[in-house]
């Protein structure tokens, strides 16, 4: 036993020691979370996202590898800019808003760069070969569900890992391991209480339960998994959201004095905070190949963030944006030009000069 308590408190030290937040250890075994998880797709509410349909291999990490025996879950805080710059006051400004996990470089090569570092160390501190394998929301793992199990906060109604002292302001990622490690004791208050200042500040009501979300309404579905044409009443709702959207989480109490994070590879872009639309347009339209560099913006390719900045000039209502819309009406993209389409009814419907 004291072996593993030993060998436990060892790969924390590691962890922390390269830049996470915080780290807990949870049994490999199969989640509670598998019925929700059932009934959620039964409601379609994962829209096109038919990877998530594989139950089983979500719930158990064992299916992935029946030798795993203990999961290691991390957070690493992305909150980049001041906790009082707002999504909503930069649209009372007219610009644009990109979600805060995207304004510096992709989390997934800075957390697994970091991990790979990590898996090193602990295969060091064993004598016999080890398996280790190491995801950055890249498999099929809950990780919220076995962040919350080995104790490192509860799933808010707005489906986001909240935690005490750091907020949701955090990357999950998690390392599985076929040793038996100490078990951390899983988050078993939930601290919302009555609070639903998320549902009540979600724009396209996508928060349809306490720890629901209906992908098919939700602006971070909507602006990044979703390639097609969005229909002009539910992007009148996008609001500002260029990429991503932040307001569950910004106006969720727990985040209100979030921490800055001190990792420079999550340093702010300054063309991506509070953008000026029609600049950010016009350099993705020009040099689309620099923009994407080391950005999780590549993620919706140059033609998704075209769509969506088209939409965000149409929410804006600034009558400067037609002569801009007007030029993508007859567009060889067909779902730029209906998304200018319904842009230009909005400006021209709005009271707004």
């Amino acid at each position: 036993m004291k072996q593993s308590i030993d060998l436990s408190n060892q790969i924390k030290d590691i962890i922390l020691s390269n830049g996470f937040n915080s780290v807990g250890i949870s049994e490999a075994d199969k989640l509670d979370d598998s019925t929700f998880l059932k009934k959620w797709i039964s409601s379609d509410f994962h829209a096109d996202m038919a990877y998530m349909e594989d139950v089983e291999k979500r719930s158990d990490v064992r299916m992935i590898n029946p030798k795993f025996k203990s999961v290691i879950s991390c957070t690493l805080n992305y909150s980049s800019i001041d906790s009082k710059k707002l999504s909503i006051k930069a649209k009372r400004k007219g610009k644009g808003w990109i979600s805060k996990y995207a304004l510096g470089d992709d989390y997934h090569k800075v957390i697994n760069k970091k991990l790979k570092q990590i898996q090193l160390r602990i295969e060091e501190l064993y004598r016999e070969k080890i398996n280790v394998k190491v995801y950055v929301d890249t498999g099929p793992i809950l990780e919220r569900a076995y962040a919350s199990k080995s104790g490192l906060g509860w799933i808010g109604k707005n489906s986001c890992l909240i935690n005490k002292e750091n907020g949701s302001w955090s990357f999950l990622s998690n390392i599985l391991i076929d040793q038996e490690l100490v078990y951390d004791k899983p988050t078993l208050k939930n601290l919302c209480g009555s609070c639903t200042r998320c549902i009540n500040a979600c724009p396209t009501g996508a928060i349809v339960d306490d720890k629901v979300i209906d992908a098919r309404k939700c602006i971070s579905y909507l602006t990044i998994e979703n390639k097609k044409y969005i229909k002009k009443d539910l992007a009148s709702k996008i609001r500002n959201n260029i990429f991503g959207c932040d307001i569950c989480q910004e106006v969720c109490p727990w985040n209100k004095e979030s921490n800055i994070t001190e990792l420079n590879e999550f340093r702010p872009r300054a063309e991506f905070v509070e953008p000026d639309v029609q600049n950010l347009l016009t350099l993705i339209e020009e040099d689309w190949d620099r923009v994407k560099i080391k950005s999780p913006l590549k993620r919706v390719k140059k033609d998704g963030l075209v769509r969506n900045i088209l939409i965000v000039m149409g929410n804006l209502a600034n009558k400067e944006y037609l002569s801009t819309l007007e030029k993508y009406l007859n567009s060889d993209n067909i779902i730029h030009a209906m998304t200018a389409k319904d842009s230009i009814e909005r400006i021209r419907e709005s009271k707004v000069s």
